[in-house]
C-alpha cells in the first residue's frame, strides 16, 4: 500500500549544492559492509549496508542511485519537500532516486540495503552510444519489481563480494545491461532496440583475439577491448556476440580456462603460478571457475591427462 500527499512526482525540490557518495557514506550511522573502488569499477560505485539508524537524511548527491531493498520486507517512508511517500517493499525490489534530490527515509523492518550509484555522465554516454540523444531524466520508483534489474544487481553484489580482480569485465558487462535496461524502463528517454546485425569484421576479430591471448593474465575491461576494435561498447559488446556466439566475458574466461588446461597438461607449474599465469586471483578462484568449466578440479584433472 502506498499513501501520497498530493500528487507523487517523486522528486523533492532540487537542490543546487550536491555531495558525493564518499560524503554522504561518511554521515551514515554504519559502515558499508561492501564498496566497490574507483580502482576496481571507475563508472559507478556499489555499496551494501545493514544495522543503520531506521531514519536516514539523504542529502542532495551528484549521482543518481538504486536501492535494492534486502533483508525481508519492510515499510519505507520517505518525506521531500511536501510530499509524504510510504510503501510496503518486498525484499529485492527496487527503488530509483534522482541525482539532486533531497529526502528523509525511515524503515520499519529489517534494515538492510545496497546502493548502485551512477554518475548521470554514464547515463548520458550509454544513451548517446545508441544514438538516442541526451540528458535522460530518471522517473522516481520505490520498491519497484523488476527481474531482470534485481537479477543483475544481485549479481554484481555477489561478484563484489568475491572480490575477484579478474572481475571487471563481467562487472563492465553486468552493469552495460543494467544501464541500458534502466533507460528503457526507467527515463523518459525513447531507446528502442538495435538490429543484431552488426559483426566484427575479420581483422577486427583478429586484433581482439591476439590482444585477449597476450593479456590473459591481466585485468581486462569492455572499454579497452571495445577501444581496440574502434568501436563503442555497446556496438562491440553486439557485434562480438554475433561472431564468436558468446559476450566477451564468457569469451575471455574461457580463453583463461583453456590456457589453464593446456598448463596442468604439459608442465610442472604450481597451481598457484597457473592461477596467476592465467588471471585468476588466487588458487581458490582458479579451481573454483576450472571446476564449473570443465567438471573437474585442476588437480584431478592434471593427474587424469597425464596418467594416459
Amino acid at each position: 500500500m502506498q499513501v501520497s500527499n498530493g500528487l507523487e512526482s517523486g522528486l523533492s525540490r532540487v537542490h543546487p549544492a550536491r555531495i558525493s557518495p564518499d560524503t554522504w557514506a561518511a554521515t551514515i550511522s554504519a559502515s558499508p559492509e561492501l564498496t566497490t573502488q574507483p580502482s576496481d569499477w571507475p563508472s559507478a560505485l556499489l555499496r551494501q549496508w545493514s544495522n543503520t539508524s531506521a531514519e536516514m537524511d539523504q542529502p542532495p548527491l551528484d549521482h543518481h542511485y538504486v536501492v535494492q531493498h534486502l533483508g525481508g520486507a519492510k515499510q519505507v517512508t520517505r518525506w521531500g519537500g511536501t510530499k509524504c511517500v510510504s510503501s510496503v517493499v518486498e525484499c529485492g525490489s527496487l527503488s530509483f532516486v534522482t541525482a539532486g534530490t533531497n529526502y528523509r527515509w525511515r524503515t520499519q523492518g529489517p534494515i538492510k540495503f545496497a546502493h548502485l550509484y551512477l554518475p548521470p555522465t554514464l547515463l548520458n554516454s550509454t544513451l548517446h552510444r545508441l544514438g538516442k540523444g541526451n540528458d535522460p531524466v530518471l522517473l522516481d520508483h520505490i520498491g519497484r519489481r523488476d527481474p531482470l534489474l534485481e537479477a543483475l544487481m544481485s549479481a554484481m553484489l555477489d561478484e563484489a563480494q568475491t572480490r575477484n580482480p579478474v572481475s571487471g569485465l563481467y562487472m563492465d558487462s553486468l552493469l552495460e545491461t543494467f544501464v541500458i535496461k534502466l533507460l528503457m524502463s526507467y527515463t523518459n528517454a525513447r531507446v528502442r532496440p538495435t538490429k543484431g546485425s552488426e559483426v566484427l569484421p575479420a581483422f577486427q576479430l583478429k586484433r581482439i583475439v591476439e590482444f585477449v591471448d597476450s593479456n590473459l593474465s591481466a585485468p581486462l575491461t569492455l572499454d579497452n577491448l571495445a577501444r581496440i576494435a574502434g568501436s563503442s561498447v555497446f556496438h562491440f559488446c553486439r557485434a562480438f556476440r554475433n561472431a564468436v556466439g558468446e559476450p566477451p566475458h564468457a569469451y575471455v574466461m574461457r580463453r583463461r580456462v583453456a590456457r589453464a588446461a593446456a598448463l596442468l597438461q604439459k608442465s610442472d607449474l604450481t597451481i598457484d603460478a597457473i592461477a596467476a599465469d592465467c588471471g585468476f586471483g588466487s588458487a581458490v578462484h582458479l579451481t573454483k571457475t576450472f571446476t564449473r568449466w570443465v567438471g573437474q578440479t585442476p588437480r584431478v584433472y592434471r593427474r587424469g591427462r597425464r596418467a594416459r
